[in-house]
């Protein structure tokens, strides 16, 4: 029996009404964690269910030596820049940002807002290009009220939130014995 390929984490980047892939930036090697914290959004009330922000942290490598790699002239520095271009939109800031989904997985498709990248590159060519980095993302979950209704960014917005309660759903009751209770109070 054949092994399932290996799968690729990564970044599209789409078109601001989501017609069109525009770039995929595919992480050369699964970052090894991936970290979440799911909250109240600053400054929201208690009572402000919907006020629940998820913020993402993780670590890709790319590295220009490494035996996957295509061979480029100029090292990495084209996917640095395109992740750069994700928080620095420069003379784009006055359109709307591209809707940037972040892909792991196939049950884990979600829109995200790039908000902030840590570069520590490594190693450099002749010439100073950059052949390897570690780049550590720092992304936002988009939330509902970000999109106009049915929109692109709407419609995988609610596919996300489907995927994930039908992976919630999953979990059934074990029994109160599990927890070593006989019965509720």
């Amino acid at each position: 029996m054949r092994e399932a390929p290996l799968l690729k984490a990564g970044l599209l980047v789409l078109a601001p009404d989501g017609a069109s892939v525009r770039q995929t930036i595919v992480f050369q090697f699964n970052p090894e964690t991936l970290t979440r914290q799911i909250g109240p959004a600053p400054g929201a009330a208690p009572a402000e269910a919907d006020a629940v922000v998820e913020t993402i942290r993780l670590e890709a490598h790319f590295d220009a030596l490494a035996a996957t790699a295509t061979e480029a002239p100029v090292g990495i520095a084209p996917v640095l820049a395109a992740l750069e271009a994700l928080v620095m939109r420069g003379s784009d800031a006055h359109l709307p940002p591209p809707l940037v989904l972040l892909a792991w997985g196939r049950q884990r498709l979600q829109p995200v807002r790039v908000l902030a990248l840590d570069i520590n590159e490594q190693a450099f060519d002749r010439a100073l290009n950059p052949l390897r980095a570690q780049v550590t993302l720092h992304l936002r979950a988009r939330m509902a009220h970000e999109f106009v209704a049915g929109s692109r960014g709407a419609t995988l917005l609610a596919v996300h939130a489907r995927t994930r309660a039908a992976l919630a759903a999953q979990v059934g009751p074990q029994g109160l014995e599990a927890l070593g209770l006989a019965a509720l109070p």
